[in-house]
């Protein structure tokens, strides 16, 4: 199966209605294939932000009554106690129009929360690819310090913003250091911690006005990624901690925040 093929039955595959053939083809395809694989994370993600109550609208009644009233009040006169042709069309309109009505201000509403995951799943792999690549070589750290003090002052004059640093070893997660990365086409800073054996890679660099929101982005890699607005820095935290754990910590950085 090419990636053609595969885009075209990867909507089948996610809502479970292909055969059981195509179905192994499709799944087989995305776990060799990074950038089907890529797509397939971001469509199952607007999937599951599309299921979030936060979506249900309910219309209120300003808006009925506001779309009652500019229909002509003759339109919906009654003709011997029954609806006129013409009423009764109006009123088979006006049940459409109101569903179409609450349907563009919900895609008004959505479309800027479901673009988000395909547009912060390039940032996401950048993210990830980074903390692989601190995992495999030699260079995780370039300060090794558990002290705070230590680590934030070593980014003075090596990026022009001042990350904010913050020890957290009585919960259980101790800063081990820090280093410089890139990401985004630019100089970040990244604060390495450990919880257990598990090392977590924290990337920061200014907001620069735009806001990110709070969600984690699965990726084909099997690691959690936590992104969040700290203290006006973009915030990225990246490890194959689990999802309860990461989440405990990413709550004690946005609580410093």
């Amino acid at each position: 199966m090419n990636c053609d093929d595969a885009r075209v039955l990867m909507h089948g595959h996610l809502d479970g209605e292909l055969d059981l053939a195509d179905d192994l083809e499709v799944q087989r395809h995305i776990e060799e294939c990074p950038r089907c694989a890529s797509e397939y994370a971001t469509l199952r993600a607007m999937r599951t932000r599309l299921k979030d109550e936060a979506f249900r609208f309910d219309a209120p009644p300003a808006l009925k009554e506001k779309i009652r009233r500019a229909i002509p009040a003759s339109a919906t006169s009654r003709s011997n106690g029954y609806p006129s042709r013409r009423g009764a069309w109006v009123q088979r309109a006006v049940r459409f129009a109101v569903p179409m009505a609450i349907g563009a201000m919900l895609a008004l509403i959505i479309a800027p929360r479901t673009m988000a995951p395909a547009l912060n799943q390039h940032l996401a792999n950048e993210v990830v690819a980074s903390h692989v690549r601190s995992l495999m070589a030699t260079h995780l750290m370039d300060v090794a310090s558990t002290d705070q003090h230590t680590v934030k002052p070593w980014f003075n004059g090596k990026l022009d913003f001042s990350p904010p640093v913050t020890d957290f070893a009585k919960d259980g997660f101790p800063l081990v250091g820090g280093r410089l990365d890139y990401i985004e086409g630019r100089p970040v800073a990244a604060l390495i911690y450990q919880h257990g054996k598990h090392v977590i890679n924290v990337f920061m660099w200014p907001t620069a006005g735009e806001t990110t929101s709070a969600e984690r982005i699965e990726t084909e890699h099997g690691y959690n990624v936590e992104q969040m607005t700290v203290a006006g820095m973009n915030c990225w935290v990246v490890s194959d901690l689990n999802p309860v754990e990461l989440d405990k910590f990413a709550g004690l950085i946005r609580a410093k925040g």
